[in-house]
Formats: structure tokens, C-alpha cells, sequence
């Protein structure tokens, strides 16, 4: 068995062998100044629990003496059901241990609310009955995506209804195995370290854009837990101060001009009033709007929906010139649907560069693009409770 030390120095040696690896004990033992005789303890402990193994030597022609031999993360070593519930639909995936998707599956409710789902029985029928379906898959732990941030006594930090009164006992009554609540923004960047590990830099700003704007910030390779409840609320950080009321009480949010709801919100308003539009072409009524209808529209050439999106497009391109000059990191990650449109992309790149200061050098940051996809949340939900049941409760 191992000491507590021990422990302590395993959860970070798996860390770095997810990030990483493969790589060495002589690489682990520089990296993380742990004594080489230390080492050799742990990772043969990890081992003979099966949890890592040897991958082979290294191959480099270049290096004289002993060969070092490799090590990485075991896969299907254990499995974890991650979940994310929105407003119309509940989506559920079970990974192994290092990320691979062995069975998914995505549950409309579009006849009832999101309230009523989740008090209804058939929520927890769905996610038994997913359970059931894929019992091949042994699941040691859970975990539940949420678009908020918690406090310390576990609430959702939040104003978006239904989450702010989430009854979390309801889920983990659900559960036989430990369960974890994952803020998304923070399981979203611990998927990209656990499982890209060689497309996230060691440090670097995750930016979720939907219905909120969601951050997390990964300092060399630490995910930053957010202890005040504003902290990483980038959304509600003021870019024009005579705009839009916001939901916060403030003017001119960023949430106001690039949230999706916000969006889909006066792409309403304009179909009511705006004979003029694509979006009659689109959609027979209103309450059909959904954010790829604005996107349809601008595609054909909306002037409406186009002013929409430059206008999503040029304030998230100020906010982002900002936190470059705020925040000390390597790469800007973002996520969300609309950057599955290339022409938004562009949109943000060409305003980045009219917004780039001379006296910057202008690949002071790396901006990636992560796309949308709806197994992302719950994927992300399997990350968090990785990095919590596995990584951390070895």
C-alpha cells in the first residue's frame, strides 16, 4: 500500500502520464522532482493495479546507453457514465478511462419542460434503463454536467432557471457509485487536457458559449477553481455600456450580444416586426426560432441575421483583446455551436486582427477552435469524474 505522500505524488504522476504519456520515469521523475527510487515505488504499485502499463522502449536512434521504457494510461481500465441535461434533451455517454465512447445516446423532451422532466419518473427511468441497456460496461462513477459554477456548500452559482434550484439529492438517490457534479467549463478544460492532451497547451482559457458564457482556466495544467461567485462570469463583464439591460442588472453584457439565447431572442423580435427577412422563409411561426435558424438565415445573406452575428462576433473579439492583456496563458480554446459556422470563424479572426495593438506581438495568443458536438457536455461530465474517482481517489 501507499503512504499518503504516496498518494498524493500518484494522483499527480497520473496526471502528467494522461497528459503526457507516454513518457518515461526518468521524464516523470525530472518533471515533477520526485526521486527517481520513489518513482520506480509508485509506478510499480499503478502496475501491478493494472492502471498503467508499459508501453515498450523509446525509439530514438540518438540517445546512447539504456533504453527508456514508456509508460501510459491502461485503456477500458474502468468505465463512467457522464450526463448532461439542457433544456430539451438529456445526453448520456459511457467512456472508459481514457476517454473512448463506448455507448452514447441522446433523449428528447420536446412535449415537456426541462422542470418537469427531471421530476418526472421517467428521468430516472431513462438513466437506469441506459445503465441497463449497457451493463457490459460497469460503471465506477458519474458524473453530471451542470452550465454553472457550485459554491462551497454544492449549489449552482447561477440565475438561469431550474438550475439555480437544482435539487441535487434527487441524482445522487439515482446512483449506486459515487457521484461528481461538473461544472462545465471545468470539465469541458479537464477533457481537453485528460483526452487531447496534445491540442491544449499546459496553460490555457476555456470559453463554453451557448446559453451562458461559461470560463475555466488551466494553469500549468492545474484547472483554476473559481472560490468567488463571480470569477471566470466572463459573460457579464461590460463591453458597451450604453447596451441592452441584462439579466445581472447591467447594461451591455457580453451575454446580451453573444449568448445563444440572447441571439435566438432578437431573431424573434425581428421576425415579429420585419416583413423583410429570410427568417419567414425559414420557419412558419416564432416559436420555430432556434439558434440554426439565425445561423441558416445568415448564411443566406440575412441582413438582420448578419448584423446579429458581426455583432456577436466583434464584441467577443474585444472581450478576448482583453483577457490577452489580463491573463497570462498560451491558448484560448472555444467551444460552442456557432463556431461550427466557418464564416463566424472568420468573422472573429478578421476582428482579432483589427482589434491586435502594435505594440503586441500578435501571436501573443493561440486561438483554437473546439467544435460542437452533442456528446460534448456529457463527455466532459466523464472527465471530471475521471480526474475525481481516479486520478485524485486512487
Amino acid at each position: 500500500m501507499l503512504t499518503k505522500k504516496q498518494k498524493e505524488q500518484s494522483a499527480i504522476i497520473l496526471d502528467s502520464i494522461y497528459a503526457e504519456g507516454p513518457i518515461s520515469r526518468v521524464e516523470l521523475s525530472r518533471k515533477l522532482g520526485i526521486t527517481p527510487a520513489t518513482m520506480t515505488i509508485i509506478t510499480h504499485y499503478l502496475m501491478d493495479t493494472k492502471v498503467i502499463y508499459e508501453v515498450g522502449e523509446e525509439l530514438d536512434g540518438y540517445n546512447v546507453g539504456r533504453k527508456k521504457i514508456l509508460l501510459d494510461i491502461t485503456p477500458q481500465y474502468a468505465y463512467y457514465l457522464g450526463i448532461e441535461l439542457f433544456y430539451h434533451y438529456m445526453c448520456l455517454c459511457i467512456t472508459d478511462n481514457k476517454g473512448n465512447i463506448f455507448a452514447k445516446k441522446i433523449i428528447k423532451f420536446t412535449e415537456t419542460s426541462l422542470e418537469e422532466y427531471f421530476a418526472s419518473e421517467q428521468f430516472d427511468a431513462d438513466i437506469r434503463g441506459f445503465r441497463t441497456e449497457y451493463a457490459m460496461y460497469p460503471i465506477s462513477a458519474i458524473g453530471f454536467s451542470i452550465p454553472t459554477t457550485l459554491s462551497r456548500t454544492g449549489k449552482p452559482r447561477t440565475n438561469l432557471p431550474f438550475w439555480k434550484d437544482l435539487d441535487t439529492s434527487k441524482i445522487a438517490a439515482l446512483s449506486d457509485v459515487p457521484i461528481y457534479f461538473a461544472p462545465l467549463a471545468n470539465s469541458m478544460a479537464l477533457s481537453q487536457r485528460l483526452f487531447n492532451p496534445k491540442v491544449a497547451s499546459d496553460s490555457f482559457i476555456l470559453l463554453h458559449i451557448r446559453s451562458k458564457i461559461l470560463m475555466a482556466y488551466v494553469e500549468d495544467g492545474v484547472v483554476q477553481e473559481n472560490k468567488a461567485p463571480l470569477v471566470g462570469e466572463l459573460g457579464h463583464t461590460v463591453i458597451n455600456p450604453q447596451g441592452e439591460a441584462c439579466a445581472c442588472g447591467k447594461r451591455g453584457c457580453l451575454q446580451t450580444y453573444l449568448s445563444e439565447d440572447a441571439i435566438v431572442r432578437k431573431a424573434k423580435m425581428i421576425y415579429e416586426v420585419a416583413e423583410n427577412t429570410f427568417l419567414h422563409n425559414i420557419v412558419k411561426k416564432t416559436a420555430d426560432i432556434d439558434f440554426s435558424t439565425v445561423i441558416q438565415a445568415f448564411r443566406l445573406g440575412d441582413e438582420a441575421a448578419t448584423t446579429l452575428i458581426k455583432n456577436a462576433m466583434r464584441y467577443l473579439a474585444v472581450a478576448l483583446d482583453n483577457l490577452s492583456m489580463i491573463i497570462d496563458t498560451e491558448e484560448v480554446v472555444l467551444h460552442g455551436a456557432i463556431f461550427n459556422t466557418p464564416e463566424c470563424v472568420g468573422l472573429l479572426k478578421q476582428y482579432l486582427l483589427e482589434n491586435s495593438s502594435p505594440y503586441r506581438p500578435t501571436d501573443t495568443h493561440k486561438h483554437s477552435f473546439l467544435p460542437y458536438q452533442y456528446t460534448n457536455g456529457a463527455l466532459a461530465a466523464c472527465a471530471y469524474a475521471i480526474h475525481h474517482h481516479l486520478i485524485n481517489g486512487f
